[in-house]
């Protein structure tokens, strides 16, 4: 083969290299960018669905403040219209945390939600139910100013821990008391699971 030909091939394999690992390093750089601008965006989406869902928590807690007078002495197996307004805000907080990524937080916010609707297991009058909504709805309020802070999730709150307990213990005297129905033989009851399962009445 000719020098000059050896040459030109070996100039033009050095050009194909030099193309190659430059478009190579083009790509990477689009890439990146790419990845930065979506967590970008999601964290942007994020904060407006943290801040749509906090000022819907604000709005519950001084309604809930402005609930007293004969619907606090209603018993809770009563339905009441405040509670429309309250699950309304309960909907649209849901509806909010959902756009936001951090699955962490998205969890937190559907499991107190989940504590909040089980409002009953509060006592037997509306008063109770309303301090049992307002306290979650500050706990949710902390979980979620945290997030916008971009500070750690706070601990759950051993107030909202007992909630949560007393709300499963409620739900199996429930589901126990249905059961009975369903069988109401004596033998198959033990006076003892019975009165351990119900949850203090006020």
């Amino acid at each position: 083969m000719q020098p000059e030909v050896l040459s030109g091939l070996i100039g033009f394999g050095g050009a194909l290299v030099g193309g190659a690992a430059s478009f190579g390093g083009v790509w990477l750089t689009l890439s990146h960018q790419r990845k930065l601008a979506r967590e970008a965006r999601l964290a942007e989406i994020g904060q407006e669905a943290a801040d749509r869902a906090l000022n819907e928590l604000i709005t519950l807690g001084e309604f809930l403040e402005s609930v007293r007078g004969e619907v606090a002495t209603m018993r809770t197996d009563e339905s009441a219209e405040y509670l429309d307004t309250v699950f309304g805000h309960m909907e649209r907080v849901q509806r909010a945390v959902a756009r936001i990524p951090d699955k962490e937080l998205r969890t937190r916010v559907r499991d107190l939600l989940t504590v909040m609707r089980k409002f009953r297991t509060a006592g037997v009058r509306h008063f109770f139910a309303v301090s049992w909504l307002a306290e979650l709805a500050d706990e949710l309020t902390d979980v979620l100013s945290a997030y916008i802070r971009s500070d750690p999730l706070p601990p759950l709150s051993e107030r909202t821990g007992a909630k949560q307990q007393r709300a499963i213990q409620h739900e199996l005297a429930q589901r126990r008391r249905f059961e009975l129905m369903q069988d109401p033989d004596p033998a198959n009851v033990d006076p003892r699971e019975e009165d351990a399962s119900l949850p203090p009445e006020h």
